[in-house]
């Protein structure tokens, strides 16, 4: 007879077999890597195929950051948040639910030939309060270079946080910057301020 295991029981689960290895990963990550990262994924896709996640260096509190994501997909939210939230207290780690902001007004992704920072990035908006709907004005941009919406993406999750980039940013329109777009849109760090402003 199968036993059925409810959704906070396999959380459980997770962090109960996290905790037998965490010292184990907080020592060794940098040396075995690739292999600690496929594990980790496995035991997160058990749970949710969308979720991934990032490990920080050890900071100047001795700790290092576990971020887990939803991969900027709405419906792995919860997950995420149920997940985080039967997280034990570590004295190596801390559980932060998805990707954080980055405290910085210029970063940069490289991916392949794109290279784009937060300079490249111009935008207009329209909102009703909760939501923003953007155009986004991307310089060089190439529709046919899947690159530099990936990058952008990536962007904006350091820029306003995972969370907010799903929940208050709507529809998204791609062009290639110009000179007008670029006297008459926004530098992209104003996006920050503006998200903050929504009604929660």
């Amino acid at each position: 007879m199968f036993k059925l295991f409810s959704k906070t029981d396999l959380k459980l689960s997770f962090w109960k077999w996290f905790s037998k290895r965490e010292y184990e990963f907080y020592t060794g990550f940098e040396d075995n890597k690739e292999e600690y990262m496929a594990e980790i994924s496995r035991r997160l896709h058990e749970l949710d195929e969308n979720l991934t996640y990032e490990i920080g260096t050890v900071n100047a509190d001795g700790q290092r950051e576990f971020i887990i994501s939803a991969d900027g997909i709405a419906d792995s939210f919860e997950t995420v948040e149920m997940l985080c939230g039967k997280a034990p207290v570590y004295s190596n780690w801390i559980i932060i639910p998805f990707r954080p902001r980055m405290n910085s007004d210029s970063i940069q992704i490289d991916m392949g030939d794109v290279s784009l920072s937060y300079e490249d990035i111009y935008f207009s908006y329209e909102s009703n309060g909760q939501v923003l709907d953007l155009n986004v004005y991307i310089r060089n941009y190439d529709q046919n270079d899947g690159c530099y919406q990936f990058a952008y993406f990536i962007l904006l999750d350091s820029l306003i946080g995972e969370y907010d980039a799903v929940s208050k940013i709507g529809n998204t329109r791609f062009e290639l910057l110009t000179a007008i777009h670029k006297s008459r849109a926004l530098p992209f760090v104003k996006l920050r301020g503006i998200v903050d402003g929504l009604i929660v």
